[in-house]
């Protein structure tokens, strides 16, 4: 079973039935109910603020019948659930196949060894037993106010990954993502609403689904590498879903290149300013002049005759040096790509 979330008071205990068989699946389990937890609104169900606790009883057994059953208290994170409860399986295991019976009892598990080990004996069976509690009264539910409950509730987690999957094409990953960071994925909502605004008709479900993604790309690796480990709050985090969705649109149009995507992005997350600004401010905006693009390449070349020879005699990788220091010149407003292929063409003649 696992149990026990806290909420100030009242104090809910869930027991669930014998039916899990791994420590893999107790822990995504309990994951899983913690974020329905949050989802609710009832709890934050934080592990290391003693507001969930979760304890574990195993028994092993050859049989259908269960086995002798050994309950493991004080684990503190979901991590250690799985490992406690292997742990244990590999321990009954080969008690079980060396001939001898496991003592029914409860554990502990040792952070350091990463091992269970013996806090008390029960010797006797009634003690598992469930009595009344005299202050909690039995309560019965009938169908329509169990209804009428479902009617008011939220989205859920597995609801929410259905949707994600089906709305915005995102890959597995990505969908895990969202649903496990329930605030950055209501905010990804809103940036990517802002697209139908400027996606035109014919355009819009291809469109919307390619800038969904990176949207979602931008979100989960330099969004989460900026915030630094700390907890997405939208009302303390400076970029607005208006303007996330102007940086997106200036990416996703090559107003902007990736390399300078990432600097605005850092700025705008210290500053709050709008993508535009910083933009043209800094005058980063991508070159649209083929023209003096050319002249920087030619200028490159001239200056770099080592490089340029290198690459005559068959090096391969002048060419990237050389590319490397038209993007510097440009301070990475060229193309990339533009510019490659330019110092190709410019190089063959």
């Amino acid at each position: 079973g696992l149990g026990d979330v806290y909420k100030r008071q009242p104090l809910m205990e869930l027991v669930t039935e014998p039916d899990i068989t791994s420590g893999r699946e107790a822990r995504l389990f309990a994951e899983e109910l913690q974020r329905i937890l949050r989802y609710l609104g009832v709890s934050s169900a934080d592990m290391e603020k003693g507001q969930m606790r979760v304890e574990v009883n195993i028994s092993i057994s050859k049989e259908k019948k269960l086995g002798t059953k050994v309950e493991i208290k004080n684990l503190n994170s979901f991590k250690v659930v799985e490992k406690a409860i292997e742990y244990e399986i590999k321990r009954q295991t080969e008690i079980l196949e060396a001939g001898d019976k496991v003592t029914q009892e409860t554990r502990g598990w040792h952070d350091k060894k990463e091992i269970t080990f013996s806090q008390r004996e029960k010797e006797e069976a009634h003690d598992y037993r469930y009595f009344p509690e005299p202050d909690l009264p039995p309560m019965h539910f009938d169908k329509d106010y169990i209804n009428k409950i479902k009617l008011s509730m939220p989205e859920l987690p597995e609801q929410k990954r259905e949707r994600f999957k089906k709305e915005y094409g995102l890959d597995e990953a990505a969908v895990e993502f969202f649903v496990a960071n329930k605030d950055l994925s209501e905010y990804y909502e809103k940036v990517v609403s802002e697209f139908e605004e400027w996606t035109p008709e014919k355009e819009k479900g291809e469109a919307h689904k390619k800038a969904s993604r990176l949207v979602a790309n931008y979100l989960i690796s330099d969004v989460k590498g900026l915030l630094q480990g700390e907890e997405f709050i939208e009302t303390e985090f400076k970029i607005t879903p208006e303007n996330f969705a102007e940086f997106i649109k200036m990416i996703y149009k090559n107003e902007i290149s990736s390399k300078v995507g990432k600097m605005v992005l850092i700025n705008m997350f210290n500053t709050g300013e709008d993508p535009s600004t910083i933009v043209d401010e800094n005058n980063w905006r991508q070159m649209s002049d083929d023209g003096e693009l050319e002249k920087i390449v030619k200028e490159v070349i001239s200056k770099n005759k080592k490089a340029v020879e290198d690459y005559k005699k068959g090096k391969q990788n002048s060419i990237q040096f050389l590319a490397g220091q038209v993007m510097a010149k440009t301070r990475g407003t060229a193309n990339p790509d533009k510019a490659h292929k330019l110092l190709l063409e410019i190089l063959s003649k």
